[in-house]
This record gives C-alpha cells, sequence and structure tokens, in this order.
C-alpha cells in the first residue's frame, strides 16, 4: 500500500510538471476517434467500480462512439464525454480542458448548505484555529461543557512526496482545550478529504477500541475483478490520552474520500455518533491520466468495503433515520441544532 501511494504521488508530479508529448510523442494521433478510445480502454482496463456503480461500460462505448465525429467541435467532444462519464456518478471522476472541466459526481450532486461562519457566529464562543487553520475548536455560547471541533479537510497545501503534513498533530492542541469537556461535537461537513494518514493521526485521539474499519483493494490487472489482497484501514489509539466521553458526528454530502475513511473510523467506535446528511459515496485513490491533446482526465483504481463486505461506494456513510437529517438553509442549521440537542441529553 505504501508503495502504491508513493507511486500515485510520483505520477501526479510527473503530469503537473510534465507535458503530455512527453508520454505520447510529438506524432500522437489527435483524432478525436483515438482519443475516445483511448479513454474508454484507459477505463476498461483500470477503473475499479463498474460493478459497483452499476455501469454496463461496453455499452457506453456502443452509445457513445457513433456520437464522435472528426468534424466536430472541441466542446462536441467534451460533451460526448460527459455522456459516456456522467453514469458513473462518481466525484474521484473528472476531465479538465482549457475550457471546461466535468465532474462526474459532484456535477450531479445537490450541495448541502452549510456554512462555518454561521455556525460559528451563531453557537461558538470565541472560535480558534489551529493546524494551518484547518482546525477550528472553541465550546458552545450556551454551554461551556460541550466542546466543538471542524475539521474542513484532511490536507493542507500541496500533498506531493516532500510536503510536509504536520499540521494534523495540531489536533492535540484542540483536544487539550476541549479536554474537560463532557461531550463534543465533532464536525467533517464539507471536509473534502486528503491523506489517509492524517486521518490515522486525527481518529486516533478518539479512539476507545481498536478496529479494522475498512478493506481497499486496489486494481492490480485488466480484468473487471483483478484486485490485489487488500489492506485493512484501521483505527487505532495515539496521544497520551484519548477522548472517549460522547461524540456527535456531523456529516454532509460534501464530506469526502478521505472525510469518509475518517467518518467509517469514527462511526466504528461504541461512543461516537453520526447526525447530519449522507457522505458523498468517493473513496478510491484516483489516478491522473492525460489525453494526447493534453486535456487531463482521472480515474478511481479502488474499491473499498468494510469488514463485512459490504460498500459505501456510491452510497456514503449514512445516519441513524432518526439523526438523518439535510440543511435547508445554512443560517437554520437543522443538523448543528440536532447534535446539541443530543449533547443537552
Amino acid at each position: 500500500m505504501k508503495r502504491f501511494i508513493k507511486l500515485f504521488f510520483i505520477l501526479n508530479v510527473i503530469f503537473a510538471f510534465t507535458s503530455c508529448t512527453f508520454f505520447y510523442g510529438k506524432d500522437a494521433d489527435l483524432s478525436y476517434q483515438s482519443m475516445f478510445d483511448l479513454l474508454w480502454e484507459d477505463y476498461n482496463e483500470t477503473y475499479a467500480l463498474f460493478e459497483v456503480r452499476n455501469v454496463d461500460w461496453n455499452a457506453q462505448y456502443n452509445l457513445c462512439k457513433p456520437m464522435v465525429r472528426e468534424d466536430m467541435t472541441d466542446a462536441e467532444f467534451f460533451e460526448v464525454l460527459k455522456t459516456l462519464l456522467y453514469p458513473l456518478n462518481d466525484a474521484h471522476v473528472y476531465v479538465k480542458t482549457p475550457f471546461a472541466s466535468l465532474n462526474s459526481g459532484e456535477d450531479q450532486t445537490p450541495i448541502d448548505k452549510f456554512s462555518l461562519t454561521e455556525v460559528c457566529s451563531q453557537y461558538i464562543q470565541n472560535p480558534k484555529k489551529c493546524g494551518n487553520n484547518v482546525i477550528t475548536y472553541g465550546t458552545l455560547k450556551t454551554d461551556n461543557t460541550v466542546g466543538y471541533i471542524h475539521i474542513a479537510a484532511f490536507s493542507s497545501g500541496q500533498t506531493g512526496i516532500n510536503q510536509k503534513q504536520d499540521w494534523a498533530s495540531d489536533i492535540d492542541i484542540a483536544l487539550e482545550a476541549l479536554k474537560n469537556t463532557r461531550c463534543l461535537i465533532l464536525d467533517v461537513r464539507g471536509n473534502r478529504g486528503g491523506l489517509t494518514g492524517n486521518v490515522s493521526r486525527i481518529s486516533g485521539r478518539f479512539c476507545a477500541q481498536d478496529k479494522t474499519y475498512a478493506i481497499s483493494r486496489t486494481k492490480d490487472g485488466k480484468g473487471k475483478n483483478e484486485f490485489d489482497k487488500g489492506v485493512n484501514l484501521e483505527i487505532k489509539k495515539n496521544g497520551s490520552w484519548q477522548y472517549t466521553k460522547p461524540v456527535v458526528l456531523l456529516t454532509n454530502a460534501q464530506t469526502m474520500s478521505a472525510g469518509e475513511e475518517f467518518t467509517m473510523a469514527m462511526c466504528s467506535q461504541p461512543h461516537v455518533t453520526q447526525v447530519g446528511n449522507h457522505t458523498c459515496g468517493v473513496f478510491s485513490l484516483s489516478l491522473q491520466r492525460c489525453l494526447t491533446n493534453g486535456w487531463r482526465y482521472s480515474i478511481s483504481v479502488q474499491k473499498v468495503t468494510a469488514p463485512d463486505g459490504t460498500t459505501p461506494e456510491g452510497k456514503g456513510i449514512i445516519p441513524a433515520s432518526g439523526n438523518l437529517i439535510v440543511n435547508v438553509t445554512a443560517q437554520d442549521d437543522l443538523q448543528m441544532k440536532k447534535a446539541i440537542q443530543l449533547c443537552s441529553n
């Protein structure tokens, strides 16, 4: 797994600083027919989630290939790629061009209403920040025995091989300040993900029981079901102490990727209750590729399951029915109100 993650970063660094002609040569085929086939075949061999996403990829080829013409414009070709990729409904699948971009999942997912500014203004007494401003913390204005922490992401700045991510250790600052609270609202709404290592570092501070919360398998062959043996994703105690008093975990549909790994890890713990909307439902690492014309696209290459074999991909992590709440407005934060109610019980 560590070798795969390192390779993932190396590939992204290469793509970030090297022209696509490095890979395809100056005489690369720039025809729309060729580029369509290249992209379709790359997904056919590499994409990990056709069965989970219930997409017949051959049928997508038969539907979309006749739409491709050599006398079409770039904008028209881009629309064909939308038709091809949108059925995946995967927020880790995108195409970026000089004039537009598409995201197979986010383009089709309603935005949950949430504002950290509103939360701090209405509910938090003297909110403070740490961890490169990724972490916001404080206590409720109405009850200083209830703590609040918002984690905006699980990465800060660039995530290349040499990029430091030591900001995550600042969770210790927030927890020391809230050590004497009797309950904590832990908010990862709008958290679009980041690095698994930061998930482990932070979740371990809330760990009551070391557990495997998921298994991640990476595509390692061209066949539809060719995956490696997998690696266990674990929550383990770290730090000199752990916050194991009641925790209410707030999520929404913009809680994504590593934010969802964090949700899975936290929900494996007996003192944690999830409140809010379901998470986005995207768990795989995505590799960035390049078409011969310079357009960039990404492919999800992993299948993540719970230890019992079920997969939250496409569905997300869903709170219990009484705690499943969608915010209509950011100003009237029903999710936050429910969390405060549970902390008051």
